[in-house]
């Protein structure tokens, strides 16, 4: 008896052995990649601005750029924005120079006081308005408009539909040119989310309506982009 215990017990794992290598050889997997995409219109903007000015002293300055900027807000009251989005205090205050190539020295111009100006315009209805207003109130710089949209991560999580479905077309394909049967997948990996990206109508010009109004912009659609890589099981 005891010897034929001591015989299962080396043939036991052997079989064990056998098995895995056998499985192992029928395993293969397909890697593929695949991209979605999904336009969405954008539904508010977020607009940026500075006031800049420069004097002989920090004083005269400072006082220069929050005049101007307290028009600036006053006028921000008759245009659809959120209370809560408005960013007015930060200022910045420095001395400036200017290169003399002859006396190869720098010359002192005075003290530059910078005044930033962030906000949410919720109604791109107004964004002709906000960009004339903020240009004929006084800032010495306007940022580009950056659009956004409360249907984001919806739209994103359709691009990852679409970048799956795109992905499992493309294994499809290459299993039946290596003449394997496609199974389940092994794994999914989704890049990381990314920012959307404006995609610019062709009527992206302004277009004023009559000397008296602001210029109309039509932004475009929101591309809203997503990757998957996955890992498909296939068989002889």
């Amino acid at each position: 008896m005891s010897g034929s215990r001591f015989t299962w017990g080396l043939l036991a794992p052997l079989i064990l052995w056998s098995g895995l290598m056998s499985t192992g050889t029928l395993a293969q997997t397909l890697t593929v990649e695949g991209k979605g995409t999904v336009e969405i219109p954008p539904e508010f903007a977020h607009m940026g601005a500075s006031v800049s000015h420069t004097a002989e002293t920090p004083a005269v300055a400072q006082e220069k750029v929050d005049r101007v900027m307290a028009e600036l807000l006053s006028r921000l009251e008759d245009l659809p924005v959120s209370a809560d989005s408005v960013e007015a205090g930060q200022i910045r205050i420095q001395p400036r120079y200017r290169w003399n190539p002859r006396a190869e020295t720098q010359e002192f111009q005075g003290y530059e006081a910078t005044r930033l100006l962030a906000f949410k315009l919720t109604s791109l209805e107004s964004l002709g308005e906000a960009l004339q207003m903020l240009s004929e109130g006084g800032a010495t710089t306007v940022d580009a408009p950056q659009y956004g949209s409360s249907q984001t991560q919806s739209a994103r999580n359709r691009a990852l539909a679409v970048a799956y479905a795109s992905a499992h077309a493309d294994a499809e394909i290459l299993a039946e040119a290596a003449g394997l049967t496609l199974g389940h997948p092994e794994s999914i990996n989704t890049g990381p989310p990314r920012a959307p990206v404006l995609r610019a109508m062709s009527r992206d010009a302004p277009v004023a309506m009559s000397a008296e109004m602001a210029p109309h912009y039509e932004p475009g659609q929101l591309s809203v982009a997503a990757s998957v890589s996955v890992i498909f099981t296939a068989t002889p």
